[in-house]
């Protein structure tokens, strides 16, 4: 199964978003309010959106864990990943989930022609792979005969 179709089947489909500059404490208050993992950190006052790295809540953590860390000066950008791994709409999930499991990614963006356009978390592969996983399985059963229902697996 391609990305695309995991990225079309998400029920959540917004970009999270923060400018640059903006505190790790603005990032954990923008993180609950909007009940969120990520967000995508962009440039101020550029139009188009430039994106120039992501903070997820386990940045946040580290970055408040730090003992020297003040979460109302410090800044997102000195905790951001800068260097971001991206997938593409036409990758396989389960190669993506692969290269989030090698890297220890929990959110990834997906890049769709020359934009972003969707952020992948391990919940939404794993869901995508547990669908494709229960069809295949009803599939099979139903060209063996054998039922399914009532079964654990």
């Amino acid at each position: 199964m391609k990305l695309k179709k995991t990225l079309a089947d998400k029920l959540d489909k917004k970009l999270y978003v923060i400018e640059s500059g903006a505190t790790i404490r603005d990032a954990a208050k923008k993180l609950t309010g909007m009940n969120t993992g990520y967000l995508m950190v962009v440039e101020k006052n550029i139009s188009p959106l430039k994106f120039i790295g992501i903070i997820t809540k386990s940045d946040i953590i580290r970055s408040i864990s730090a003992n020297t860390a003040n979460p109302d000066v410090d800044k997102v950008d000195d905790f951001m990943t800068r260097q971001m791994i991206v997938a593409a709409c036409e990758d396989d999930v389960e190669y993506v989930m692969n290269v989030m499991v090698r890297h220890d990614i929990s959110f990834l963006p997906v890049i769709e022609g020359k934009t972003i356009g969707g952020v992948i978390s391990r919940a939404d592969i794993l869901e995508s792979l547990n669908v494709e996983r229960d069809i295949e399985l009803h599939w099979l059963s139903d060209y063996s005969g054998v039922s399914c229902k009532n079964q654990v697996y």
